[in-house]
């Protein structure tokens, strides 16, 4: 009798073992590809990716391990875990639209919306297990982003975008006037205008410049110059049809 509890209690720590392997792995997968857009600074990074991860991985679990038997009026029989499978991915859908946003003619946010429904395949296959999968899948997913994006921008990108007028406002402290113009310097040398005015209000001095350039690339690429600069206080990009 104690041999049999002990074996009971055995099966069930392996078990639970299992269970929190898988949902490890999908965490872990996760982190890979939330920390990758992390750092491009999109708007779903770590926490988004291994929530979606961890769930997806959860309820896979659920309908394989949950509802081993259904009996409804006299008749029994066992559970189809690609019912929930299917709505794991219909959810997503919802999740992943919620990155994408609109700003003029431009939109941003699909590939974090795919690297979201991927995430939730990546969290699925850990779920069933298949550990090989989900590695394989995460590694091909951070070539895309990481080496396609690269080859994107230096191969494609005066290729793709035909030049197009953009007006861009920063606005930063005074004290930061020499870094200001250190940056438009060095990352704008098709400035077709230029117009620097100080403006003081009740919160100090600041340095506004407004100007319109002609740029073949994505206002998005425009927008990547400016998002790691601390001492911008507000900016303002928008495409000008001329």
């Amino acid at each position: 009798m104690d041999l049999i509890k002990f074996n009971d209690f055995n099966n069930m720590f392996n078990f639970e073992f299992i269970l929190l392997l898988r949902i490890g792995a999908s965490i872990l997968f996760a982190f890979l590809l939330g920390l990758e857009r992390e750092i491009t600074g999109k708007f779903a990074g770590l926490r988004t990716h291994i929530l979606v991860s961890a769930g997806a991985c959860v309820f896979t679990l659920l309908s394989i391990y949950a509802f081993k038997m259904q009996v409804t009026e006299g008749f029994a029989g066992v559970n189809d875990p690609a019912r929930i499978a299917a709505q794991i991915i219909t959810g997503i859908g919802f999740i992943g639209a919620g990155t994408v946003m609109r700003h003029g003619n431009n939109i941003y946010g699909i590939t974090t919306a795919a690297t979201l429904w991927m995430c939730a395949a990546i969290g699925m296959a850990c779920g069933t297990g298949m550990f090989g999968m989900a590695a394989t899948a995460t590694i091909f997913s951070l070539i895309v982003l990481i080496l396609v994006r690269k080859f994107e921008r230096n191969f494609l990108s005066s290729k793709s975008y035909e030049s197009k007028m953009m007006e861009i406002k920063l606005t930063s402290p005074i004290v930061h006037l020499e870094a200001m113009n250190q940056l438009v310097d060095k990352n704008f040398d098709k400035i077709q205008k230029i117009e620097r005015k100080i403006i003081n209000d009740a919160k100090g001095s600041y340095i506004v410049i407004k100007m319109r350039i002609l740029a073949n690339c994505p206002l998005s690429e425009v927008n990547d110059t400016f998002k790691d600069k601390d001492f911008i206080e507000k900016l303002e990009i928008q495409e000008i049809d001329e």
